[in-house]
């Protein structure tokens, strides 16, 4: 709820102000600004804005940051194309408390996310998505803005996502014809192009956006090639009438290796064996391949059904698909610790279908002295899979030297029997949220999600007993605007995720119930024209969680318990008006509380106590841009076992760029320039080495 205009908002709203430059209020989306004064603003000659005083993160609807009790921040395209992202991983070492997971080389990176020391949902365009950003890592083309909600969000989003969000937002068609094409080339020989084309059609009220990439590169892994495409069409129809619509197609596709990682022996844990080379693939190059498609639709219609009041149906399909064949690593050879033993996979096939449907009602009221921004809503999906695979033949699988690999030309035996596992995940939600202002200084947010959820599973033809549970998510918080820029908040949010209770069961039979997360939140914002920033402590707990059945130690029990406390700090700052800066930090205590596997205590997989970020942009000529950035990762442990530790490391990035012309622009980036070796965890036998120094070029042409 904007309740006042104000520079700052003025300042925010778009790009490229000139100095001493007039702004028409309704260019800028004030329609009625007859009974405002003339106001010149004076910006930064072509500055570039990072920043923005609202955001969808915690809320269904666009809301102030400084109204909303819970931390949030936002990466929008503009600082993803000036970092050089190349994929989702380099767009969260922006956020201080986020663990931004495995290279893209690794085979499913989403799956290693973690926001605040627990596990990230993802969500598109305000739905759920499950696999998707598996796919392609990279397919950032047609995203506009990454927005983060930090902690818990299922009053939000619903089931998933205990430490947090990551809210992708796809751009949108522009109402003037625009178009730009790019190409990328680099070490390990990259190749990248694509492009974007947007516009409306006539005065018919269609707007329409077109964009797409392909990639056919090498990288620094031997034998590991990357093939990947994406093409994204956006439609809109909107005729200033009382119906609007939005229409979403996607596709993506990959062709990869399942690369293995590296040996924990040998490579963190040196126990007297050389170190392993981080450029070494320890599959088999010959047998092994990773293929991943999905198609996507989203759809969705406005309903202006009275004033101040949107009813909206909304639509969601998408595929994940995927075929491999796979080496995975286990401990190292008795007697020749140079080599490590492996297992496997042959012809593994998966194919998830999810179909959702929401009905959401928004509306904008006065009672009294208050002020409510109301969302009500339900939804219902469902998500089927299917897959099967055959396993190596262990004894026949054989044992690979780290140091001198020598690959097979044909795959191991395999099994006789396939191994299969289906099954369909129900869900049907209703929710509410109130943001209600008091006054013009108090802003209260309440939310509430009821989920029933109904799963049914079966692993080689034997079913697992039906798994139905009811819950309640919540989100309670205020937040006081002190003065007009600062506003100090409190909150409350629960969230819940079925992902890793799904064909589980107990020694006595009975199915797991939904883990469950709560944080309690703490803090202060900043938003004004030229800085945005907040402090946050929280604190996030986690239960039923998984742990032994003390009585029989080949079922579980669910009297665990996981706790993540800490302080987290983000900015962004337009220093000089050639200088912004952004950057955080953050400390997490993340550890077992309760557990039955003797390692209570034990700190959380992957979670250091300090992480901390910086990336500055300084404008040289008004054509010449140069970028630094910064990511320190504190030594942490690779899994939740604490078998071994993984040093803390610092990695430095930099980029210039040169802005030829008005539509031509060329860019260098350069990623971990002092080529610093480091390595993510993924299981108690292999850890992730994170990428070498790597250099790309990028050519940008606008018309």
């Amino acid at each position: 709820m904007i309740k006042k205009l104000t520079l700052s908002t003025l300042l925010l709203c778009g790009s490229g102000l000139g100095m001493a430059e007039d702004i028409n209020l309704t260019s800028v989306g004030i329609s009625d600004a007859t009974n405002l004064p003339v106001m010149t603003i004076k910006g930064v000659k072509d500055a570039t804005v990072y920043s923005s005083p609202s955001n969808t993160a915690a809320t269904r609807f666009e809301a102030e940051t400084l109204e909303v009790p819970q931390s949030t921040q936002t990466i929008n395209s503009a600082l993803i194309e000036d970092i050089g992202a190349v994929d989702v991983r380099d767009i969260l070492k922006q956020v201080p408390s986020a663990f931004v997971g495995h290279t893209r080389l690794a085979p499913f990176t989403s799956f290693s996310w973690k926001i605040r020391g627990f596990d990230a949902s993802v969500t598109r365009n305000g739905f759920r998505q499950l696999y998707f950003e598996d796919v392609d890592q990279s397919a950032l083309s047609n995203i506009d803005r990454v927005e983060i909600i930090k902690g818990p969000g299922g009053a939000v989003y619903g089931k998933e996502g205990l430490g947090g969000s990551i809210q992708m937002v796809t751009k949108r068609p522009e109402k003037e014809f625009k178009g730009s094409a790019h190409v990328s080339a680099g070490q390990y020989n990259t190749r990248v192009g694509g492009f974007d084309l947007s516009g409306a059609l006539g005065d018919s009220g269609v707007g329409v956006r077109l964009n797409g990439e392909l990639e056919r590169s090498g990288t620094f892994v031997k034998h590991q090639d990357i093939d990947r495409d994406n093409i994204s069409l956006t439609t809109t129809w909107d005729k200033g009438g009382p119906v609007r619509a939005f229409l979403l197609a996607e596709y993506q596709r990959r062709e990869t290796m399942p690369n293995p990682g590296l040996p924990v022996t040998g490579t963190v844990l040196s126990n007297g064996v050389a170190k392993a080379n981080r450029k070494t693939y320890l599959g088999e190059p010959n047998v092994d391949y990773l293929n991943t498609w999905s198609p996507l639709i989203q759809a969705w219609l406005e309903f202006d059904v009275a004033e101040n009041w949107t009813l909206s149906p909304r639509y969601q399909h998408f595929e994940f698909n995927v075929s491999q064949q796979q080496m995975r690593l286990r401990g190292p050879v008795v007697g020749d610790p140079t080599s490590v033993t492996r297992r496997g996979r042959f012809d593994f096939h998966e194919q998830d279908k999810t179909d959702t449907v929401q009905l959401e009602l928004k509306g904008k009221f006065n009672v009294g002295l208050t002020s409510h921004q109301i969302l009500f809503g339900g939804e219902v999906n469902n998500h089927r899979y299917t897959g099967n695979w055959f396993n190596y033949v262990n004894a026949t699988v054989p044992s690979i030297n780290v140091l001198n690999p020598i690959y097979q030309s044909s795959p191991p035996a395999i099994s006789a029997v396939r191994q299969t596992f289906s099954g369909t995940v129900d869900t049907a939600e209703t929710y509410v949220q109130d943001l209600i202002g008091i006054g013009d200084k108090l802003d209260v947010l309440v939310g509430l999600r009821h989920s029933r959820v109904e799963i049914d599973s079966e692993f080689n033809g034997d079913l697992t007993p039906g798994q139905n549970d009811s819950s309640t998510s919540y989100q309670v918080g205020a937040a006081y605007r002190f003065m007009p820029d600062w506003a100090v908040f409190a909150g409350v949010g629960t969230g819940l995720s079925v992902d890793n209770i799904v064909g589980s069961i107990s020694a006595t039979g009975a199915t797991f119930k939904p883990e469950k997360s709560k944080q309690h939140e703490i803090g202060i914002k900043h938003q004004s024209g030229n800085l945005s920033g907040s402090l946050s402590l929280f604190n996030i707990r986690m239960e039923n969680v998984a742990t032994a059945d003390p009585n029989d130690p080949d079922f579980e029990v669910q009297t665990g318990e996981q706790r993540s406390r800490g302080i987290e700090f983000e900015a962004g700052w337009q220093a000089t008006p050639n200088l912004y800066l952004t950057g955080g930090a953050a400390y997490i205590d993340a550890e077992i509380t309760k557990s039955n596997n003797g390692d209570l205590g034990n700190r959380l997989g992957n979670v250091a106590h300090v992480q901390a970020n910086m990336w500055g942009n300084y404008r040289i000529t008004p054509a010449v841009n140069f970028g630094l950035g910064a990511n320190y990762v504190g030594k942490r442990y690779g899994t939740i076992s604490n078998t071994y530790e993984l040093p803390a490391y610092t990695t430095l990035d930099a980029s210039l760029a040169w802005r030829i012309d008005p539509k031509l622009k060329a860019e260098l980036f350069v990623k971990n320039i002092f080529d610093k070796t480091y390595y993510t965890g993924n299981n108690n036998f292999a850890v992730y080495p994170g990428e070498p120094v790597t250099a790309y070029a990028r050519l940008t042409v606008d018309f």
